[in-house]
């Protein structure tokens, strides 16, 4: 009787102990990633692991008050210095506790975060300004040193025109955060520089060394605005003024220029009777050119004649005097631009247009 009472319990605790044996080697481990020391407000992932496959849920605890869901991840953002992270395995059921993990003491650093940079966002070229953020402590720095310099206190200095970054950095322990603040260097206006003279349907540009700036034109009938950056033409002979309007850190602007648009066909001054019957009298080549021109005399007269060379204005630039039918090579000096050559004989004149391109 004895022997089968021992039996009958051996029987049993054979089956209770089958009944658990899935559970009965359950050993949970939890990390953190990126580890248990971060900076405030870093995302921390907790992952945990069993030593066998069976099935399991998961309750993890922050400082003993449940949180997460009963996965085998839990990721947080809000962990204080000192927080206590582990968790519980259970059962399926979540009712039975069969294994706690080991526990991992966080370490979180303070993340002083820099507020807005206040100060000002442009600065004119050779100038300063000072930028200052309310909290103490940080590191200024500038994206080019060598054309906006910025001292340990915050005083940049603009050194050429542009677009710049500075950085405020604040670093405590292993934590940093920065601000960003973009500087426009601004530069003055300078005085415009006109073509003086352009000839009609031609396209001139003028620029200031300061960008930002309207342009505008007097009168678009005589020369109309093309791009608004600077690029004109000339529609009809006349004189209009060409103004530049700029406001920056620098100061407010007017430049002016006048430019006169002329009809390059027709010289200004130049007395050109019978040009179209006396055209083939006068042979240039080549044209343009580079300054050189070989001229001939075509005719039947034997008597020399004068040439005079103007400028768009009509004012005389040069003079030479040509024999009958024979070459000769001008090597004019003159810059480059549109010239008018024009034979005088007793009984004609001839006019021809001429352009040098240096």
């Amino acid at each position: 009787m004895k022997c089968k009472f021992l039996l009958t319990i051996a029987m049993v605790l054979l089956f209770v102990s089958g009944a658990t044996s899935s559970y009965s080697q359950t050993t949970a481990t939890i990390t953190a990633r990126p580890g248990d020391t971060v900076c405030a407000n870093t995302p921390v992932r907790f992952r945990a692991t069993t030593t066998d496959t069976a099935a399991h849920r998961f309750s993890w605890r922050v400082n003993g008050l449940i949180v997460g869901t009963p996965a085998p991840t839990f990721t947080t953002t809000t962990l204080a210095n000192g927080d206590t992270v582990w968790c519980y395995v259970t059962d399926t059921t979540g009712t039975t506790i069969i294994d706690t993990s080991n526990y991992i003491v966080m370490t979180v650093n303070p993340n002083v975060a820099p507020s807005i940079i206040a100060g000002g966002d442009s600065v004119c070229l050779g100038h300063s300004l000072t930028l200052m953020d309310s909290v103490s402590g940080g590191v200024w720095s500038s994206s080019n040193p060598a054309s906006l310099t910025i001292s340990s206190t915050g005083v940049v200095t603009a050194v050429a025109p542009g677009m710049y970054r500075v950085t405020y950095k604040i670093t405590t322990g292993s934590c940093a955060d920065s601000v960003r603040l973009r500087i426009r260097v601004d530069a003055p206006a300078s005085a415009l520089v006109s073509p003086g003279i352009v000839c009609m349907d031609s396209v001139f540009f003028l620029t200031d060394s300061a960008r930002g700036g309207v342009w505008n034109s007097s009168d678009t009938t005589i020369a109309a605005i093309v791009v608004p950056f600077g690029v004109f033409q000339g529609v009809a002979p006349g004189t209009a003024t060409i103004s530049y309007n700029l406001a920056n850190s620098c100061g407010t602007y007017a430049e002016t220029a006048t430019v006169t648009v002329v009809n390059c066909d027709t010289p200004i001054g130049v007395s050109v009777p019978n040009v179209a019957a006396h055209l083939s009298d006068l042979s240039i080549y080549p044209n343009p050119s580079t300054g050189a021109f070989a001229v001939t005399y075509n005719t039947n007269d034997q008597q020399a004649a004068d040439v005079t060379i103007s400028n768009l204005l009509g004012q005389q630039v040069a003079a030479i005097t040509l024999t009958p039918n024979k070459e000769y090579v001008w090597q004019s000096g003159l810059a480059s631009g549109v010239y008018f050559m024009t034979l005088h004989t007793a009984s004609k004149t001839t006019t021809e247009k001429i352009i040098i391109n240096r």
